[in-house]
């Protein structure tokens, strides 16, 4: 009997920048870290891309509404055979019980893994890249305190500006240099606050900016969630 990887289901479409992005880094890891070659070396992957309403560059706009579609996608993800969930989106982990409490396969979340991540490094201040809804849910802020680690977010003129970065991605322009400029001049802004790292918590950040343009430590959430899914997913020999 062929044994077989676990199949990846991913929720996306939240947004579809960031989740082909999201499908380009399981294979790209495939490759570095399981040497995957033939097509039976990559993890089986299922992608449910929402085309969500009540949802937009800064964030939540109708709470019911977005959870019932939420609901509903992690479920079809069920039924179409995923052995576990990953969602493309920072914001939408707010219903994170409630999608988990509709399904029986595990529902890996970002969050956490990302909290995981930076418990490694050993980091007790982290400066926050999110939306405006990620931000206003203290997302970040809640789990990361369980830690002991302090949540550095930024003020509403850069709050504004990262709202607009989020928007520039999701039309498709990545790596914009004006973008660039302001994201780094945020990061700064974090750090002379006390910040240690910066966690880009939006999975459209990371097309906007990357380790790259700068010095500061940067978490890139869609990196972490796509090595934690890929690391339950394949069959070490």
């Amino acid at each position: 009997m062929i044994e077989r990887n676990k199949i990846i289901g991913v929720l996306g479409g939240m947004g579809p920048e960031a989740s082909s992005t999201l499908y380009r880094k399981i294979i790209k890891y495939s490759q570095n870290e399981y040497n995957a070659v033939q097509d039976c070396d990559y993890p089986p992957i299922i992608i449910n891309s929402l085309t969500l309403f009540g949802f937009d560059e800064t964030g939540i706009t109708d709470h019911d509404l977005v959870k019932s579609q939420l609901i509903e996608g992690v479920q079809q993800l069920e039924k179409a055979g995923s052995d576990l969930i990953i969602i493309g989106c920072n914001t939408v982990h707010y219903y994170f019980d409630e999608m988990q409490n509709a399904v029986n396969v595990p529902i890996f979340n970002i969050i956490e893994e990302t909290k995981k991540r930076v418990i490694e490094f050993g980091y007790k201040k982290i400066g926050l890249f999110a939306s405006e809804s990620t931000n206003k849910l203290q997302l970040y802020q809640k789990r990361f305190k369980e830690a002991g680690i302090e949540v550095i977010t930024s003020n509403e003129e850069h709050q504004k500006i990262q709202n607009l970065v989020i928007k520039h991605v999701m039309a498709g322009k990545r790596e914009n240099t004006e973008d660039i400029i302001f994201l780094k001049d945020i990061a700064r802004d974090l750090v002379n606050k006390g910040a240690e790292a910066i966690v880009m918590g939006c999975t459209e950040i990371p097309l906007a900016i990357n380790q790259s343009h700068t010095d500061i430590k940067l978490f890139d959430t869609i990196e972490i969630i796509v090595q934690s899914a890929v690391d339950y997913s394949l069959v070490k020999s």
